[in-house]
């Protein structure tokens, strides 16, 4: 994300499984979504890449739910993904599907529908500990937690497919505020 891809394309997947949270009166607790981004030139931050991007709602969220999901995942909700679609977002489409995420410690996996499949393991370095990338933006802790993926897959359509397994993974508990 912050140096040139390979072949000029770069492809990012995140999900994310909501504990605890809401947006104004909607509860959106146990709720999940997901971001797909690509990028056909540039580094993905570089304030001049323009990004192709998906939003999947969890299908399980009611309509107010998925309005709110989608509020704040295109950035109309302001916060940090409201400078990202204002800075790069030059196209973005929202499906529903069904979510399947599981997490023991720092191993996790997710299943969106037939479109995403994401098994990480985390990394453990020196003294045991668990591998870590700082500062980063979307923490509290402004801590990463860093991983392997044994699967990374996704299929949503000929824009939307790669394959990055055995590649890295980042994870994080996120906690996303306004004022």
């Amino acid at each position: 994300m912050l140096e040139s891809p390979d072949d000029n394309i770069c492809t990012v997947s995140f999900a994310w499984h909501i504990e605890d949270g809401h947006y104004g009166d909607v509860d959106l607790s146990g709720l999940h979504a997901a971001m797909l981004i690509r990028s056909e030139e540039g580094v993905l931050f570089d304030p001049d890449t323009a990004w192709q991007m998906v939003v999947i709602i969890d299908e399980t969220a009611d309509d107010d739910q998925q309005a709110a999901l989608e509020d704040i995942l295109s950035g109309r909700a302001g916060g940090i993904f409201a400078v990202a679609a204002d800075t790069h977002v030059e196209s973005a489409e929202v499906a529903a599907a069904p979510f399947s995420f599981t997490r023991d410690g720092a191993d996790f996996s997710v299943e969106v529908g037939d479109m995403i499949s994401m098994e990480v393991a985390g990394k453990y370095g020196f003294n045991e500990e668990l591998g870590r990338i700082a500062p980063h933006p979307f923490t509290k802790s402004l801590e990463m937690s860093t991983g392997k993926s044994t699967t990374a897959t996704v299929e949503y359509n000929d824009e939307f497919t790669w394959d990055v397994s055995e590649n890295n993974a980042f994870f994080c508990d996120f906690e996303l505020a306004n004022a």
